[in-house]
């Protein structure tokens, strides 16, 4: 029961360290790292609604998907980040109402949001949950194929990038490309250092 406590304080922390870069750094500059938020940011440039709505409605179809393919444990987690993730974008951005970008450079942004999200995603990962979107598809193909989750991610993500190069730009693309390939291998590095320190910890208490 403690375990699982902690693993869903940690949820929370993650969504919310994703919702912030988010709001921060990809919106502002219209940054596609693959997910349902790139779709949102495609989207919204026809839909009269924000991104964060856009986001919120996606992410409830794919959470039906990740009960019915993954189970009940995972999908319960997966609602639990799926859902502290939307409500915490949604929220951080009705308060910080982020007009222009904090960071003007897009790879410079693009760096720096995509290095916080894989640590969140990470997190969210190693203890069986996701913050929903695409990252449900990439549960999936981590069940049924030997690929990690960041090479999974790379997979369903890279084709919502390569649409949104032709949608906002080809400057924008090759930033968020950049991004995306951050976010990606970070996740499996914050996963692996995780795992790392846990066996560090197992065998100091063994010894002890």
């Amino acid at each position: 029961m403690k375990k699982e406590i902690i693993n869903y304080l940690l949820i929370l922390v993650a969504a919310f360290l994703y919702a912030v870069a988010t709001v921060l750094f990809l919106y502002p500059n219209q940054l596609i790292l693959g997910g349902t938020s790139g779709i949102s940011v495609i989207l919204s440039a026809w839909l009269p609604f924000s991104p964060g709505i856009i986001l919120a409605i996606i992410n409830v179809l794919l959470l039906v998907v990740a009960f019915i393919v993954l189970g009940m444990s995972v999908g319960i987690k997966t609602l639990v980040g799926s859902l502290a993730t939307t409500f915490a974008i949604t929220g951080v951005e009705q308060i910080l109402h982020i007009e222009s970008p904090i960071i003007e450079n897009h790879f410079l942004a693009a760096l720096a949001g995509a290095a916080i999200i894989a640590v969140a995603s990470g997190v969210m990962f190693y203890v069986g949950a996701s913050s929903g979107g695409t990252d449900v598809l990439a549960l999936i193909l981590k069940k049924y194929t030997t690929l990690h989750i960041g090479r999974a991610l790379l997979v369903t993500d890279f084709l919502i990038v390569v649409l949104g190069s032709f949608v906002l730009g080809l400057y924008v693309g090759a930033a968020s490309l950049v991004g995306l390939l951050i976010k990606t291998f970070g996740i499996d590095y914050v996963i692996s250092l995780v795992e790392k320190m846990k066996k560090r910890h197992s065998s100091k208490t063994d010894s002890e």
